[in-house]
C-alpha cells in the first residue's frame, strides 16, 4: 500500500508519513548531483558522494515548495497522496484578478508579462523563488506582492 501523509511541520518542511520503501524512492526521486561535485575536496577524499536529497529520510521531511512535485510523483506512480488541513496547496488567483489589481495602485507603467506571471505565481504558492537578471524588475514583484499581502491582512512592509 503506497498512501502518503502529508502534514505541515513549519513554513518551510512537511512531514511524510509513508512505507520505509516508499520514502526511499521519493528520496531518489528528489536526489541530484551538485554541478562541479567531482572537483569539489569532499568528494575527492570520499567523504562525501556528490549528491544533494531534499527528502531527510532521517525525518521524513521535505521542503513545502516541493508539493507540486510531489503531487506528480505520486500521480504518475498512481500512488495515493493525503494533505492534513493544516497543508496549504495553491490557491486560485487568475492573471485577470492580478491585472485588476495591479490597474488599481495607480502604477505610472504597466508591468511586463513576466512580471505578472511571477506575481501570480508568488500569491497562488503563497512562496517562490524569483531567479531573475538585474534590471528585469524584481522590485517592482515584491512590491506588487506586499501590496497584495497588504491589502489581504493588513499586514506588510510598505
Amino acid at each position: 500500500m503506497n498512501d502518503i501523509i502529508v502534514s505541515k511541520v513549519n513554513e518551510a518542511y512537511i512531514k511524510l508519513e509513508c512505507e520505509r520503501s516508499t520514502a526511499q524512492e521519493i528520496s531518489d526521486h528528489f536526489t541530484f548531483y551538485v554541478p562541479g561535485h567531482q572537483f569539489t575536496p569532499a568528494f575527492r577524499n570520499r567523504l562525501w558522494d556528490g549528491k544533494i536529497r531534499l527528502l531527510d529520510q532521517r525525518s521524513n521531511m521535505l521542503y513545502y515548495g516541493l508539493i507540486p512535485y510531489l503531487q506528480k510523483f505520486c500521480d504518475d506512480r498512481e500512488y495515493k497522496i493525503y494533505f492534513e488541513p493544516d497543508v496549504q496547496l495553491t490557491e486560485n488567483f487568475s492573471i485577470k484578478e492580478a491585472v485588476d489589481f495591479i490597474s488599481t495602485l495607480g502604477l505610472p507603467f504597466n508591468p511586463r508579462n513576466y512580471q505578472v506571471d511571477a506575481f501570480v505565481h508568488a500569491i497562488r504558492n503563497k512562496r517562490t523563488l524569483l531567479l531573475s537578471p538585474t534590471a528585469s524588475g524584481k522590485s517592482l514583484i515584491l512590491y506588487l506582492i506586499l501590496r497584495f499581502v497588504q491589502t489581504q491582512c493588513k499586514k506588510g512592509l510598505l
